[in-house]
């Protein structure tokens, strides 16, 4: 439970796409959240306990209030208190979400989508780095829309763009050829920025320069240094701040997707391995080469997933050798 005094007029116009954004300043009801947060911050610290971090998403969806038109302030032996106030009768707020622990808030799976269900549980017993990119992605955005754990849903996020661009990156090489001892040394751990910078352009053309306003240079900057100042600075980031970063990531693989895309006729195997047909289609992009190439070439060859895994997984090995 906590009391705040009144909101301050100024920025009450403000537009926020959720009353979640809105700054303490300006709302009672994040404000009182903010400061029970400030205080399990220090409980928990001072006496290891692992409880939850308090936010609006694990609120119940109603909670009471009362508002006094006047505060009364006193002061005993037991602290402040402001129970002598003129106290209105409890109301009920409803919040702005409908989280229910463990309802899953997800589509039917019909007869004609069990294929895709059946994929990505193949893809989850290759140990595919693609299902591990979406699992981390579906986790960041549980930990920002249900959970409210803001700081985990930032470095979910990054986790999930760096398994995205280094799956991507090491099946680029693996359709090209690279032998695994030639490259192991780009995948060294802590240059995901240099990889980002120095590998991608020449594999997809496109924009990869981390300065700018392009997808990549926002993920950078929203994201990946983010993530930096909440792991390293011990930086607690706001809703907002989480929600950017979890947008950057999403429009990242959109930007990913496009380039692959654009070169499926280079790439053929990765394309039709990250985006199959349906993907391809949806960028009006399934050509007579793919059709070709799907029907006709890759029946003949292995499996192009566990070929692929075997040359990341040679990748590894090297670097743990190395290190």
């Amino acid at each position: 439970m906590a009391t705040t005094l009144g909101d301050s007029e100024d920025g009450e116009n403000g537009c926020w796409d959720s009353p979640q954004d809105k700054p303490i300043e300006h709302d009672a009801l994040n404000r009182c959240i903010y400061a029970i947060q400030e205080v399990i911050r220090s409980y928990r610290a001072a006496f290891e306990v692992p409880c939850a971090l308090p936010s609006y998403e694990l609120l119940d969806s109603l909670i009471p209030f009362q508002i006094a038109r006047t505060a009364v302030i006193t002061n005993d032996d037991s602290g402040f208190s402001l129970d002598d106030s003129d106290w209105g009768p409890v109301g009920t707020m409803m919040l702005d979400h409908a989280n229910l622990p463990d309802a899953a808030h997800g589509p039917e799976v019909k007869p004609e989508a069990m294929h895709r269900l059946d994929y990505f549980d193949d893809l989850k017993h290759l140990g595919s780095p693609l299902f591990v990119w979406r699992e981390r992605f579906t986790e960041a955005r549980r930990a920002l829309k249900i959970e409210g754990q803001y700081g985990a849903a930032i470095t979910l996020s990054n986790t999930a763009s760096e398994v995205l661009l280094d799956s991507l990156l090491a099946t680029l090489m693996w359709e090209s050829g690279k032998d695994p001892a030639d490259v192991a040394d780009i995948f060294s751990e802590g240059r995901l920025a240099r990889r980002v910078k120095s590998q991608f352009a020449d594999l997809l053309g496109g924009g990869w320069n981390l300065d700018g306003t392009t997808p990549v240079a926002e993920w950078f900057h929203k994201c990946y240094r983010m993530r930096h100042r909440v792991v390293h600075g011990g930086y607690s980031p706001t809703r907002l701040e989480a929600q950017i970063a979890l947008d950057s990531v999403l429009q990242l693989s959109s930007y990913c997707w496009d380039r692959l895309a654009m070169k499926r006729k280079k790439f053929p195997r990765t394309a039709l391995m990250m985006l199959a047909e349906d993907g391809l289609r949806r960028r009006g992009k399934w050509c007579s080469f793919m059709k070709h190439f799907s029907s006709e070439i890759a029946p003949r060859e292995d499996s192009w997933m566990r070929q692929s895994q075997k040359w990341r997984e040679e990748v590894q090995v090297l670097l743990l050798s190395n290190g």
